[in-house]
Formats: structure tokens, C-alpha cells, sequence
């Protein structure tokens, strides 16, 4: 009955989550869901994790053991947020991973950059908190 509960208390994630799974035909591997490589924007963003209510789906590189308790940590704030946790976490955190993403493909000095949209990246409250509740020391 506690998960039946705590299911629904993620429905906008966990319905969110069901049609990220469907779109990418992302498969389940006894941990997260996996996609291959031929998804179209994973190939142009290279690596990306995304957990959305009890969904984490990975793709298409292979996941750090870091990358895997930091969406588990996002899972946490899904469980404790419930309905909430798109507005605090999920959109704030989608619209930054893009921005940085841009900024990848559009600079000239790519190094300097990533290491810098790396640091701020996991600095904002919504990823500082998913790597706190994840067990991840950056």
C-alpha cells in the first residue's frame, strides 16, 4: 500500500517518466532504464540522466557510479516533493542542463568552459541537494 501511496504522490513524474521510457524505447536493466545510442538529441548532447518519479533513464554512454546516486538522489526529492517536485526541481534543473549544454556547443574554448559549467552546474541548490541525498562528493 506504501509504494501504491508513494506512486501516486509522483504521478506528474511518474507519468513524465513513462513517456520519456516510451518515446526513447529506453530499456529497464535491473537498476535504471538504458537507451541506445540512435535516440537523436542523446547523439547531439552526448550523455544524459534524468530521473522522473521511480524512472531513471540513462543514455548513451555508460553510467558512472557517481551519475547513478545522483539521480537517485533526485528520486529522493521526487519522494519527499511529491506534486511539487517539477516546479522546484524538474524544470529549474531541465532549463539549466540545456543552457550549459549550449554553451558547450557554442564555444570556442571548450575546456576552460566545461570545467567552469561543470563547477556551477552541480552547484545549484536542485543538483547540490541530488548529490547530498545521493551520497556524492564532488
Amino acid at each position: 500500500m506504501k509504494k501504491v501511496l508513494l506512486y501516486l504522490w509522483q504521478l506528474p513524474q511518474n507519468i513524465l517518466g513513462l513517456l520519456v521510457i516510451l518515446v526513447t524505447g529506453a530499456r529497464y536493466n535491473d537498476i535504471s532504464y538504458d537507451k541506445s545510442e540512435n535516440f537523436w538529441w542523446a547523439i547531439r548532447c552526448g550523455r544524459f540522466g534524468v530521473s522522473l518519479g521511480e524512472y531513471i533513464i540513462f543514455g548513451p554512454s555508460p553510467v558512472s557510479c557517481d551519475s547513478l546516486k545522483h539521480e537517485q538522489g533526485h528520486q529522493k526529492q521526487s519522494q519527499i516533493l511529491g506534486p511539487l517536485y517539477l516546479i522546484l526541481i524538474g524544470i529549474p534543473s531541465f532549463l539549466w542542463n540545456i543552457i550549459t549544454r549550449l554553451l558547450w556547443i557554442f564555444s570556442t574554448k571548450k575546456r576552460t568552459w566545461l570545467m567552469l559549467l561543470i563547477k556551477l552546474y552541480y552547484h545549484m541548490p536542485w543538483e547540490y541537494t541530488a548529490d547530498k541525498l545521493g551520497g556524492v562528493e564532488r
